[in-house]
């Protein structure tokens, strides 16, 4: 499904939507160049999942938690992969104990590490169109 947005809060509503489908347990890849949505797109999802904290880039923390109240959904982690530079850096993060039933992972530039394969569940493909717009093709 490819949708244009024209606003943060095009963004948002989308992944509000894009939420509802969501189970508990998926891994999601956030594919896009900066500024192109992916932490706006985080932000709509946390927040229709009954988050209430605000939601931002982990740019610096490399990861983020947080708790949501969406049935058996009762945590969102947001990891961005754009500072790694080799895949033994992985360990510290022991994503393998991330991945739970009651938990929806996104993750921000995944093909940072080109020697690992994530496996994801759902990938979305962020980028900049016609000035403000943004381009958004779930997978």
């Amino acid at each position: 499904m490819t949708h244009i947005s024209y606003s943060a809060e095009d963004t948002q509503k989308l992944a509000a939507e894009f939420a509802k489908s969501l189970k508990g347990g998926e891994f999601i890849s956030l594919i896009g160049d900066l500024g192109a949505g992916k932490t706006t797109f985080t932000r709509g999802l946390v927040e229709a999942l009954g988050g209430t904290v605000r939601v931002k880039s982990p740019t610096f923390t490399v990861m983020n938690e947080y708790p949501v109240d969406a049935g058996a959904i009762k945590r969102v982690v947001h990891i961005d992969f754009y500072r790694f530079s080799d895949a033994s850096e992985l360990e510290a993060l022991s994503l393998e104990d991330e991945r739970r039933p009651d938990t929806v992972i996104l993750a921000e530039w995944p093909d940072a590490l080109r020697d690992v394969d994530f496996d994801p569940d759902i990938r979305i493909y962020m980028s900049h169109k016609d000035g403000d717009g943004r381009e958004i093709d779930i997978k």
